[in-house]
């Protein structure tokens, strides 16, 4: 009996043992839980409340190398891709189905010179072109075409060191607007171009400013032909046109210097 009575003393006091363990130890992995939920981002906590291990987002670099390809390099990143000029001193991202390429080319209307509407005494290096969206069918309607004839709308980066001409208004622009910008804590000067006629067009936003004893130059540029006849079908809109127009304003705003 005295047995009986011990061994259920014994079982009790390891019953209040256990129990006080398991309190305890509930605390201590609550506290840790609570100290991990403090230092979690918004973003991961969204993402581990939906079942997502990790919340990815389009500019988060991922571990793909950066390839050089004529002097442009690019660094992939999650549908978001990166320019460096180590030359000049830039970086620049832009979306992936963009194409930049080195130098400039000539379209239709558009010319490959550093910038538009440069004087022939001020000349500068044209450094890269953020190609957006070009559609080139010719210049004449053979009834298989579809509408625009061509299309082009892109972003130019040109460097000169012609720092005297770099604010000065373009030629046959008398009173252009210009007005004062701030891309990323850089003062820049833009002025505003539109020019059409013949069923033509050209329009560009022309982003200016002095670094190191260099004339900087960001111009944002769509150029087309509105021509269009019976025989034409109907292709991009006008409004798809513009979106892609307004792209280059994106990609001008992250321009920014590293040295």
């Amino acid at each position: 009996m005295t047995s009986n009575i011990k061994y259920t003393g014994a079982a009790i006091l390891a019953v209040i043992l256990i129990s006080t363990g398991s309190f305890y130890l509930g605390k201590s992995s609550q506290k840790t839980s609570e100290q991990n939920l403090a230092t979690t981002t918004p973003e991961a906590i969204e993402g581990l409340e939906s079942g997502i291990n990790e919340v990815s987002a389009p500019n988060k670099p991922t571990a793909k190398p950066a390839v050089n390809n004529g002097g442009v390099t690019v660094a992939s990143t999650a549908g978001l891709s990166s320019y460096a000029s180590s030359e000049y001193g830039f970086t620049m991202k832009y979306p992936s189905y963009v194409k930049a390429r080195p130098g400039f080319s000539t379209f239709h209307e558009l010319g490959n010179n550093w910038r538009l509407y440069a004087l022939p005494a001020n000349q500068g290096k044209p450094v890269v072109t953020f190609s957006i969206y070009s559609i080139d069918q010719g210049i004449y309607s053979s009834g298989k075409q579809k509408y625009p004839l061509y299309f082009t709308a892109e972003v130019r980066v040109g460097v000169s060191p012609n720092v005297k001409e770099c604010y000065s208004t373009d030629a046959g622009y008398a009173n252009q607007k210009v007005t004062n910008v701030t891309i990323n804590g850089v003062a820049f000067k833009k002025f505003s171009t539109s020019e059409s006629g013949m069923m033509k067009y050209t329009q560009a936003e022309s982003y200016r400013t002095v670094h190191r004893s260099m004339c900087y130059v960001i111009e944002q540029i769509k150029s087309g032909t509105t021509y269009r006849d019976e025989l034409m079908a109907t292709g991009v809109a006008e409004s798809t046109l513009t979106g892609y127009y307004a792209t280059g304003e994106t990609i001008v705003k992250t321009f920014r210097f590293t040295k």
